[in-house]
């Protein structure tokens, strides 16, 4: 029987090629994968750990920064130390009775370990002072939890001031470092003291009072809100509350007075200026107490917890000295844009109505209201601030508001219509007077934003649409003009 070879084209059985085709692509993908990863490993990784390895070996210190538990700069005229109390808080030791700036000494000790040692230029030398290492000027001492020291001496310049002379203290071998360390361990007292006005986090403080000589001003939190209580109960413009406070919390001693002086000559044992906040989460005040002014723009003070007197700028008393109005809420009347239904705007015996139809506004007639101008309504009154408060306002009349020249009204669903009226002009500050109906007081506002609310139906409302041009009808055969 003749049957068809099993290579030929009709015996049915496929070659395999194909699949040893695939299997070795596979083959030597997957080479490719481990002669790349040995690659990095080798060169790129092992590359940048030889980097990290030659760098280390150029630090004068090898040694972490949490492993650092005292430091201490030696002059030749004195000696600042400092000793490590909990993760990151530090007490001065020398000289004794000073808080200290633990974030400076935490700079301190994270600097220790990047000195770097470059060329040795003397071999166990002789002769010190030709490096300025006989009585240096800077020395820096740290010692490590496992009871090791370190010791640093910094001395002169070298002739093109690029490097500074250095040794360590076990060794007269000179080498050069880099010219900014010397500078970094050069402080004073008053540079790694604690510089803080008072110790708080904002979001703690709850209560702030002013008292200033016979004025007093006091503002309680509620929520994200600030609250006025003194002179008058209202509205407090909550973000001048709360920069007020940051600026005491980010707010830093500018000097220490020179030689110290006491609390009377300083006018703090009866002080003109007491700021307190109240910090809710300790349930404790925080005091500031600022006094005389010892030169133009500059003001004694203390943290009534401290004993230190110190040296602060003028920027938290003038804030403090603001008149009440900065500190109240200027907002013309608080709306909800989301939940309003319908505006009313009446001027005399005319009336116009707004109503909410979707993401639109609309006349009464069903006309739409042109965007920008319902926006621009809106915004004057999210955006622009009240110039003048008027909080026992006399009789209505005295500012037109008896017969009111214009009058509007805001529906939030079933809510009661939140009312503005506007009255005559105000000359000082120039501006119109202006009642709103959640609120006794009398305010004065901006014209522009009466003119905004001031409008007649046609001038916010959309224009409509042009009538389509008619099209021209073709030509009859028997209109076509003969050839």
């Amino acid at each position: 029987m003749g049957g068809a070879h099993p290579n030929s084209p009709n015996s049915g059985v496929r070659p395999r090629k194909s699949g040893m085709r695939f299997k070795g692509t596979t083959i030597l993908f997957i080479l490719f994968v481990i002669l790349g990863g040995y690659v990095y490993l080798t060169e790129i990784r092992g590359k940048e750990e030889r980097q990290k390895q030659e760098e280390a070996k150029k630090k004068v210190f090898q040694v972490e920064q949490k492993d650092i538990s005292e430091i201490s700069l030696v002059y030749p005229d004195r000696t600042i130390a400092a000793v490590k109390k909990g993760e990151k808080q530090w007490e001065i030791t020398s000289p004794a009775g000073l808080q200290a700036d633990s974030d400076e000494w935490e700079s301190l000790a994270s600097n220790i370990p990047q000195i770097d040692r470059n060329d040795t230029v003397a071999q166990n030398a002789q002769d010190l002072s030709s490096f300025g290492l006989k009585e240096p000027p800077v020395k820096v001492s740290a010692k490590l939890k496992d009871g090791k020291t370190l010791e640093i001496l910094f001395g002169s310049e070298n002739p093109k001031k690029t490097y500074n002379y250095a040794k360590l203290a076990n060794s007269n071998d000179v080498f050069l470092t880099g010219s900014n360390w010397s500078k970094t361990f050069t402080k004073t007292t008053s540079d790694v003291r604690n510089k803080k006005l008072l110790e708080f986090e904002s979001d703690d403080i709850d209560g702030v009072k002013i008292a200033d000589n016979a004025k007093e001003l006091e503002a309680q939190k509620s929520g994200d809100n600030w609250q006025l209580k003194k002179p008058v109960d209202t509205k407090a413009d909550s973000n001048e509350v709360s920069s007020f406070v940051s600026s005491i919390r980010f707010g830093r001693v500018q000097s220490f007075p020179e030689p110290p002086v006491d609390a009377k000559t300083a006018g703090l044992d009866s002080p003109a200026l007491k700021l307190t906040l109240h910090d809710g989460k300790a349930k404790t005040d925080r005091v500031l107490l600022i006094g005389k002014s010892p030169e133009k723009d500059k003001y004694y003070a203390r943290d009534a917890s401290r004993d230190a007197i110190f040296i602060m700028d003028k920027e938290i008393p003038e804030k403090a000295r603001r008149p009440l109005f900065d500190w109240r809420d200027k907002t013309i009347v608080k709306l909800d844009r989301e939940k309003l239904e319908k505006v009313e705007i009446q001027r005399g015996s005319e009336n116009i109505s707004l109503l909410k139809s979707g993401s639109d506004w609309k006349l009464a007639d069903g006309k739409k209201v042109q965007f920008d101008k319902v926006s621009g309504m809106f915004n004057t009154l999210d955006f622009e601030k009240v110039k003048e408060i008027v909080d026992m306002p006399k009789t209505l009349a005295a500012y037109g508001l008896d017969k009111p020249k214009l009058e509007v009204s805001f529906r939030e669903g079933s809510n009661d219509p939140i009312r503005v009226q506007f009255g005559s002009d105000s000359k000082t500050p120039e501006g119109i007077y202006l009642k709103s109906s959640d609120a006794p007081a009398v305010k004065v506002v901006s014209k522009d934003v009466f003119d905004k609310f001031n409008v007649k139906p046609e001038d916010i409302a959309e224009a409509p649409p042009a009538p389509p041009t008619p099209s021209t009808p073709p030509l009859s055969p028997a209109d076509k003009p003969k050839s």
